[in-house]
């Protein structure tokens, strides 16, 4: 679902763009590293639930962690309230961090 908005996000924004540019600005919004900084401005890691050994190894702050959780709460929105909040929440992420 997240791909899926940020792609639609991206082509809204700059449809005159080909598929291959388009393309490297999708990636670099659904990078890891992305998704982390996005789940920071939610305040995820603050919520997460970790066993005692992901915990002591730091794994609050792992960015794989942060974007698959960030990933999960779109999903649960898409889920939950549907495809128009789960657009709305993409596009504020997007807007304020794209590359």
């Amino acid at each position: 679902v997240l791909s899926l908005l940020v792609a639609e996000w991206l082509l809204g924004r700059t449809p005159e763009d080909g598929a291959g540019p388009l393309t490297q600005r999708r990636a670099a919004l659904v990078s890891d590293r992305n998704l982390a900084a996005w789940a920071a401005r939610l305040g995820v890691p603050d919520r997460l639930r970790l066993g005692r050994g992901e915990e002591q190894s730091g794994g609050r702050g792992k960015e794989s962690i942060l974007a698959a959780a960030l990933e999960a709460v779109v999903a649960a929105v898409y889920l939950d309230a549907g495809l128009e909040p789960a657009r709305r929440l993409v596009a504020a992420l997007a807007g304020v961090e794209s590359p």
